[in-house]
């Protein structure tokens, strides 16, 4: 039987944000509610967005007391933690923990291809390539723990609080199957060949797009001459598809 529980992620790092203003800077700056934080608040990033992260954090900080660095410890995926894990995955609890630090080699895997695969399986984008200029709700902000709506004022929360109750929200990513591999980035198209969504990540059995929820029951959908079907993630509630001409928000009664 192999022991090796943790799957390495070398694509991903570990920042650490320390100083007395840290929990009022970020409470300013992002959706979630980081109110019950510590001074030290680490923050796991796509390494190849590192430096345009830092820099964000850098334009924003002004003269708040808050120093942002890299640590040295590695990022791991365990898919069966134990129920009290202190770094379980807070997007969806059947999604395993996270692993920070040099654990022993003999407890490492290397397949990263076995956590991507089940990250698409499970519908969960990841990463500024993925998740880059969409709003969130279209990344499904709302259902993975990724927005607060009761926190005070922060950049973007306006457009964030309207949306939530009283706009529409047409698009969001959804996994898909996939009859072969397509390419990132891939226009998603019905069976009368209307554009209908974008692919965002991909294997050769599954992928996430972004698609119009409308499109979701569409007895044909392509890319790349690929048939895909769309499949609706354990987590996500049938409303949010059943009403997609009309509301889709956790917000709805």
């Amino acid at each position: 039987m192999s022991s090796q529980r943790l799957i390495k992620l070398p694509h991903r790092v570990l920042l650490k944000l320390h100083g007395a203003d840290t929990n009022v800077f970020l409470q300013g700056l992002i959706t979630n509610d980081v109110t019950r934080g510590t001074d030290d608040v680490f923050l796991e990033c796509s390494k190849g967005n590192q430096d345009v992260l830092v820099k964000e954090i850098v334009k924003y900080r002004l003269r708040k007391r808050v120093e942002i660095s890299e640590t040295s410890d590695q990022v791991f995926f365990e898919q069966n933690p134990s129920d009290k894990h202190e770094h379980r995955d807070p997007r969806f609890a059947g999604f395993g923990a996270r692993i920070f630090g040099n654990p022993p080699s003999s407890e490492v895997s290397e397949n990263r291809e076995a956590y991507e695969n089940l990250r698409r399986s499970n519908g969960i984008a990841e990463g500024a390539d993925e998740l880059a200029d969409l709003l969130p709700f279209q990344a499904n902000g709302d259902l993975l723990n990724m927005v607060s709506l009761d926190k005070g004022c922060y950049i973007g929360q306006e457009l964030t609080a309207r949306t939530a109750h009283t706009g529409v929200i047409r698009r969001r990513i959804l996994p898909f199957e996939c009859e072969g591999q397509v390419k990132i980035g891939a226009d998603i198209l019905d069976e009368k060949k209307n554009k209908v969504g974008k692919v965002i990540s991909s294997d050769t059995t599954r992928c996430l797009g972004i698609l119009q929820l409308s499109s979701f029951k569409s007895s044909k959908l392509t890319a790349d001459e690929v048939s895909l079907t769309a499949k609706q993630p354990e987590w996500m509630p049938d409303k949010i598809l059943a009403n997609n001409k009309t509301r889709t928000s956790l917000t709805d009664s």
